[in-house]
């Protein structure tokens, strides 16, 4: 019997000015997940089957896993709005990342995993 990995969002979608700060206080301050995700692979290891290979280094602009300033402007629309604009593929990134596999699900789970690591790193001097 598989094992289903339960991922909780808990960082409301709408982050408004997308500041760090506001990330951080609605991870904080978030008392209930806005939404429960049932996967059968977990978040880190979608990242590091593919996303890595990008998001690691940074190739063709894709924000540095961690790279809180970059993470933080481009999910100060919502990281739903984000979501939907690497499942359908924007500037250099294929749609889904090259991974068609992936449900939305997982796929937005990656992304918040990717996320919430910038978020924790330590702000650029």
């Amino acid at each position: 019997m598989k094992r289903k990995t339960v991922m909780l969002l808990a960082i409301p979608f709408a982050i408004g000015a997308g500041t760090v700060q506001s990330a951080e206080k609605a991870a904080e301050s978030a008392a209930a997940p806005t939404a429960a995700v049932v996967s059968d692979r977990s978040a880190e290891s979608v990242v590091n089957a593919k996303c890595i290979e990008c998001h690691g280094p940074g190739k063709k602009h894709a924000p540095r896993i961690d790279d809180r300033d970059d993470w933080t402007k481009r999910a100060s629309k919502g990281l739903d709005a984000l979501a939907l604009g690497a499942i359908r593929g924007h500037h250099g990134m294929p749609a889904r990342g090259g991974r068609a596999d992936l449900t939305d699900a997982e796929f937005k789970n990656a992304i918040f995993y990717m996320f919430t690591k910038a978020v924790s790193a330590p702000a650029k001097k």
